[in-house]
């Protein structure tokens, strides 16, 4: 096999992953919005508790515990928005951040950033689906995906300098700027 070919089948080796992934969460998300409710509920607060733990791994890969723990309070605390009025609701969106400021060995300043905006995503994203319903919760996934797609394959085919090569080593200028327009 010659080295341009592959060179090619690596550039590509992970959209077969990709492609699978996404039907899943096609399929789950589609039936989840179009429903909403309790399930929608779930699979919100579920999506924030993985986000806050990946954020945790990056973040302080020693404290694989904390990581776990961490992530299942803002899950709760997710889920425990769309029931409790707001005015108890909110403040304990906080409650999993004062505890990551408490516990943390390190970095604690990406936590501080960076978990009130996945609390607070979790928050918008059922307050939008509950107040205007599965098409306008339809219309953000599809620019979200549109923004992913067109970023990932820009980047594949056009290439170019890294973005941000510390953080996502594989993100190049190409796919964030194109990400950014199909958005």
């Amino acid at each position: 096999m010659s080295e341009g070919k592959a060179d090619t089948k690596g550039k590509w080796a992970d959209l077969g992953p990709r492609v699978i992934s996404a039907v899943v969460l096609v399929a789950v998300g589609a039936f989840e919005i179009q429903f909403g409710g309790h399930g929608f509920h779930v699979l919100v607060a579920v999506i924030c508790g993985a986000m806050a733990w990946e954020l945790l791994r990056m973040a302080s890969p020693e404290q694989r515990n904390l990581a776990f723990w961490l992530a299942l309070a803002v899950s709760f605390a997710v889920m425990a928005t769309a029931y409790l009025p707001r005015g108890l609701s909110l403040p304990l969106l906080f409650l999993p951040v004062m505890a990551g400021i408490a516990l943390l060995a390190r970095r604690r300043t990406i936590w501080v950033f960076y978990a009130p905006v996945i609390l607070l995503a979790g928050l918008s994203l059922m307050i939008l689906r509950d107040t205007f319903g599965a098409r306008w919760m339809l219309w953000l996934v599809l620019i979200v995906v549109a923004s992913d797609v067109l970023g990932y394959f820009a980047g594949r085919l056009i290439g170019g300098p890294k973005f941000w090569p510390s953080i996502s080593p594989k993100k190049t200028w190409s796919g964030t700027i194109a990400g950014w327009i199909g958005a």
